[in-house]
């Protein structure tokens, strides 16, 4: 490509000379042109170089506050497990005293409604809700829970009797 501009220039030239302009003169001008063309590509190249520079410290700042903020979202991910953590030791420390709680009162229920007479527990669990009363019963003695329905209205002895076939036959598949 250089060698066709070359070539041009010197056509050029000589067709230039055979109008009588100064050669020297031509190549004067293009020597000038060349040399503020090579200034502007020199320019362009250092604003290229600045603006590359720029970018990479623009670059590095943003990807180190990208790992800052990854450290920061591990960090709170640890602390969110180890609350989970503790939350479930909690709940089953919780549900353990729960348990225990209601062993304890369901065992002291039993103790009570078996000191009753049959007629009185009958009246009870009849006002109560049926599958309270049912829970009841289940936890009493099979003859004193044949007692209690024998003293019940119809309805509500075959109501419950519905309901402790169905929780007894559930606690036997568990």
């Amino acid at each position: 490509m250089l060698k066709k501009a070359s070539l041009c220039a010197i056509l050029l030239c000589l067709s230039v000379a055979q109008e009588g302009v100064d050669c020297a003169k031509y190549f004067e001008a293009r020597k000038e042109q060349i040399e503020l063309q090579t200034r502007e590509f020199d320019e362009a190249r250092q604003s290229l170089e600045a603006y590359k520079a720029s970018f990479e410290i623009l670059h590095n700042q943003k990807l180190q506050a990208l790992i800052e903020k990854e450290s920061e979202v591990n960090a709170t991910l640890k602390r969110i497990e180890n609350l989970k953590k503790e939350n479930e030791a909690l709940l089953a420390q919780t549900k353990k005293l729960q348990d225990s709680i209601n062993e304890k009162t369901d065992g002291r229920i039993k103790e009570i409604y078996s000191q009753m007479k049959d007629s009185a527990v009958a009246n009870v669990l009849s006002t109560m809700d049926t599958d309270e009363a049912s829970k009841i019963m289940l936890s009493l003695e099979t003859r004193k829970v044949s007692g209690i329905l024998s003293k019940m209205e119809p309805q509500k002895a075959s109501e419950l009797t519905l309901l402790l076939k169905n929780l007894d036959s559930n606690a036997t598949r568990e």
